[in-house]
């Protein structure tokens, strides 16, 4: 097993090492002069040369990304230019308001997802399997900002039930954190859950055709045994699959969600990095999200490891 986690990490350095060459040559082809962002549109021609000979603006474009990248692996992040605040604290503030809403909606995928998924395919071709797809198809249609508006509405101003937006720290008051959570929590969980159904739904019709399942069948196992022993716990992966990518896309911002709801996480932060021209915190941001996805992939490596016995066997 850890000789196994070693090859995987190993792998993912010169991943990690491309996305974040990619990061910084993209944020160098961004339209607009960053000097222009520090000093101020009336800032003479002299402080504007002052400011990108400070800020290493005018070195070439490989002395720039060598000076960024050594910054980032000691945890410098760089200062934003407008508030002149150090942005890896910022992005420490921001990054267990994401994970805590990442991991809600997470759960609302799994929980409706998966069991939906399950029932479909067993009941194939009948009237449970036609409803979840159509409940799966609009799901995934239904725009998340659209949703979350109208669940404000409904929930917040009509009915009165829920605050309209904001966040609350689990921490601070448990209850009133659920609270903020439930409306974002459902409208990122929705389309997420009508795509782990789906998947769900496929892997388990494929599982099912297999002759080990006939076997057990055959030979008079329960068919709940059947189902939950023999079938699902075999599709397994394909759903690990997609349950850690859809984490890996939670954790990167949910950017619309955080907007309508008011929620100050990672998404919130790099609107408003665009729109300020605070090119630092995107490229953190980015760089964020791709690191997000490389352990999100190591993680799925690791439970593919323990839910295939027949990985244990080999060497990896």
């Amino acid at each position: 097993m850890f000789g196994f986690l070693v090859q995987r990490v190993l792998a993912a350095i010169p991943t990690l090492f491309i996305i974040s060459l990619i990061v910084f040559s993209l944020q160098q082809l961004l339209p607009g002069d960053p000097a222009l962002v520090i000093g101020g549109g009336e800032a003479s021609p002299e402080m504007l040369a002052q400011i990108r000979e400070q800020y290493g603006f005018n070195d070439p474009f490989l002395v720039q990304y060598w000076h960024w990248i050594t910054n980032v692996m000691q945890g410098d992040f760089g200062v934003s230019f407008r508030t002149r605040e150090e942005i890896g604290p910022m992005l420490a503030a921001k990054i267990p308001v994401t994970l805590t809403l990442a991991t809600a909606a997470m759960l609302v995928s799994l929980v409706i997802g998966i069991p939906a998924g399950i029932l479909a395919a067993i009941w194939r071709g009948r009237g449970w399997d036609h409803a979840v797809t159509v409940a799966a198809l609009s799901g995934i249609s239904i725009p998340n900002f659209w949703l979350g508006i109208m669940m404000i509405l409904l929930f917040a101003v009509h009915l009165g039930w829920l605050p309209a937006s904001g966040y609350v720290s689990f921490f601070d008051d448990p209850i009133q954190s659920i609270r903020t959570l439930i409306m974002p929590a459902i409208v990122l969980g929705a389309g997420l859950a009508a795509a782990m159904m789906r998947h769900t739904r496929s892997a388990m019709l494929t599982v099912m055709r297999q002759d080990y399942v006939r076997t057990a069948r055959a030979k008079g196992v329960a068919e709940k045994t059947v189902i939950l022993k023999h079938a699902f716990l075999n599709a397994q992966i394909p759903i690990i699959t997609l349950a850690t990518l859809q984490f890996g896309t939670l954790l990167a911002g949910a950017v619309l969600t955080e907007q309508v709801f008011s929620i100050p996480g990672v998404g919130k932060m790099v609107v408003d990095a665009v729109f300020n021209r605070e090119y630092q915190a995107v490229q953190a941001v980015t760089l964020l999200s791709g690191a997000a996805f490389v352990l999100m992939s190591l993680l799925a490596d690791v439970l593919y490891f323990v839910a295939n016995p027949k990985l244990r066997t080999k060497t990896l």
